[in-house]
């Protein structure tokens, strides 16, 4: 099991644009032009603590069929959280609108996404040396499978655990990847 603490994390205001505007969101009504977006995000990214737990199972492995996305050669596991900070100053948000701590809402998730990038990126190098590519993410949440993943990464080391069938801290994301041998196609023979 490897851990990472306090590494960078990268908020990116386009994303968060992008995101809002799909989940209707407008951030000008808001009073959220770019300066005030980058503001938010920088206020944000101070509540943010962000760590990650990963490990890779070799089959056989007895929790593989609960826990593996595709079956193959073998599975990763990435807990992903931002630490016990990012919830309350997101309940704070709470008391001003409905649309704030909607933002709110979407910026946990793309903070999530990328401190779970950030593990995958380090699996991807171990995966190309064994001569293989990972499946994509599979999030987990059924609270049995949950509980799998919390006792096989030992998630005390980051301050995660199960609280009655849920993640606490909140701001916190379990995912699965399968590793598939790559094709080894063989090249056409030259003239």
């Amino acid at each position: 099991m490897r851990k990472v603490k306090g590494f960078k994390l990268v908020l990116r205001p386009a994303e968060v644009k992008r995101r809002a505007k799909k989940a209707g969101l407008e951030l000008a009504a808001l009073g959220l032009g770019d300066e005030e977006l980058h503001k938010l995000l920088a206020g944000a990214s101070k509540t943010i603590v962000p760590a990650v737990l990963f490990e890779t199972f070799k089959h056989p492995d007895a929790d593989a069929a609960a826990l593996s996305p595709i079956p193959g050669l073998a599975y990763s596991l990435i807990l992903a959280t931002l630490g016990p900070g990012f919830t309350p100053a997101k309940e704070a948000a709470r008391e001003g609108s409905a649309e704030t701590y909607a933002l709110w809402g979407i910026v946990e998730a793309v903070a999530l996404e990328e401190a779970v990038r950030f593990a995958a990126g380090l699996l991807e190098e171990e995966a190309a040396k064994d001569a293989c590519t990972l499946s994509p993410w599979n999030a987990i949440a059924e609270p049995g499978a949950l509980d799998t993943v919390l006792r096989k990464l030992d998630a005390g080391k980051i301050e995660v655990r199960l609280h009655e069938g849920r993640l606490d801290p909140p701001a916190t994301s379990a995912v699965s990847l399968g590793w598939l041998a790559q094709s080894r196609a063989r090249k056409p023979k030259k003239d």
